[in-house]
């Protein structure tokens, strides 16, 4: 291994830095799968969606995690034991994970209205087999962390409710000294921190009877999320649009940095 110097070196310490930095990626996306999947209480949110591919997502994230984790290591070896072979290795499944990620931004960019309607649709068919606040199946555990998360109340809005075989399937019950039939679950009901539904356990309504409409107008907004939650999803991902635009320009960047440096080093390696 001939001994580098001058550029040659430095686009090869380079290589390494942003190999390490991709790496510690890799590591923090395999914490999380794993920790989505071993948690004590598993949100199945995605679960809401229907689909194997989305709702598996903590798997993916643990296969993505591992799949950086991996090229990361070959790039280093690479950049480090001066390997031609590896470098172009290393340069080809960097360049498919590139385009990869521009052919599939593009792809929702291009079909985003096909992509609403999926997720309206499979939104609706869910809340045909939610079961109750109380039941531990995936559907009912997505819908009800889902609402308590965004504080929202089905999927266009919470009249949706209504027609779903849990709306179809309620008694009369007595709150706050008034007969009624609930219109949509409790979750769907203001509460003081949303974040305690992550430790498994649902948070108190604010106030639950004039959640109801109990001695007050209905519905009443100060207590009833009466935003849908694909409305409020979007909006969630409109007011986080800075960090995920930074996260996705800032892998970008490492990937085009890691194509740049790993061919200036072939090249210079060829040479010699």
């Amino acid at each position: 291994m001939a001994k580098l110097e001058g550029c040659a070196n430095c686009a090869k310490i380079l290589l390494i830095v942003f190999n390490i930095v991709f790496f510690l990626v890799g590591i923090i996306l395999l914490a999380v799968g794993i920790w989505v999947v071993t948690s004590p209480y598993k949100l199945d949110v995605l679960a809401i969606l229907d689909n194997p591919v989305i709702s598996g997502g903590a798997y993916f994230i643990i296969a993505l995690g591992a799949f950086i984790f991996v090229v990361a290591f070959l790039g280093c070896c690479g950049a480090w034991m001066e390997n031609r072979l590896m470098l172009v290795i290393y340069f080809i499944i960097v360049l498919g994970i590139f385009i990869a990620q521009f052919i599939g931004c593009a792809v929702i960019i291009a079909y985003k209205d096909k992509v609403d309607d999926f997720v309206t649709n499979s939104l609706q068919d869910t809340m045909n087999k939610y079961n109750g606040e109380t039941a531990s199946d995936k559907y009912s555990q997505g819908w009800n962390s889902l609402q308590v998360l965004l504080e929202c109340c089905g999927t266009n809005n919470y009249t949706d409710w209504a027609d779903t075989y849990w709306g179809g399937n309620q008694t009369i019950m007595t709150i706050g000294g008034q007969n009624l039939i609930p219109k949509f679950p409790i979750t769907c009901c203001k509460v003081d921190n949303t974040l305690d539904i992550v430790s498994g356990k649902y948070p108190t309504p604010l106030n639950y009877t004039q959640c109801y409409g109990v001695g007050t107008t209905y519905p009443n907004e100060m207590y009833l999320n009466t935003n849908g939650c694909y409305d409020s999803f979007q909006d969630w991902v409109k007011s986080h649009a800075l960090y995920i635009g930074g996260v996705g320009l800032g892998l970008a960047f490492l990937e085009i940095m890691g194509l740049v440096l790993s061919m200036c080093m072939y090249h210079i390696l060829k040479k010699q």
